[in-house]
């Protein structure tokens, strides 16, 4: 399984998501087995035109987008969304 991770470097809601989703690979080894194809927003604007979203960071599955942030979501929010994109994703 490989997912499109879009993000931009200093976005501090793309860094909560990595720093979540190292929690959840610690926690689920499992969910190692998804491949994240990580796009830059600002160096891959090519790539980047192909798909619909507004907030980073967000996870498409091909073109099925299965995660965007919510700047209004807390951490314990962000994880679970995660963690359920994950879950079904090696179910």
């Amino acid at each position: 399984m490989k997912l499109t991770f879009f993000y931009l470097p200093l976005c501090p809601y793309c860094k909560q998501a990595r720093r979540v989703m190292a929690e959840l690979m610690a926690e689920h080894p499992e969910y190692k087995a998804v491949e994240l194809d990580e796009v830059n927003e600002i160096t891959n604007p090519g790539i980047v035109k192909n798909y619909d979203y507004y907030h980073v960071p967000c996870f498409f599955n091909g073109e099925q987008k299965l995660y965007e942030a919510d700047p209004n979501d807390p951490e314990d929010v962000v994880k679970s969304k995660l963690d359920a994109m994950f879950r079904a994703l090696v179910a």
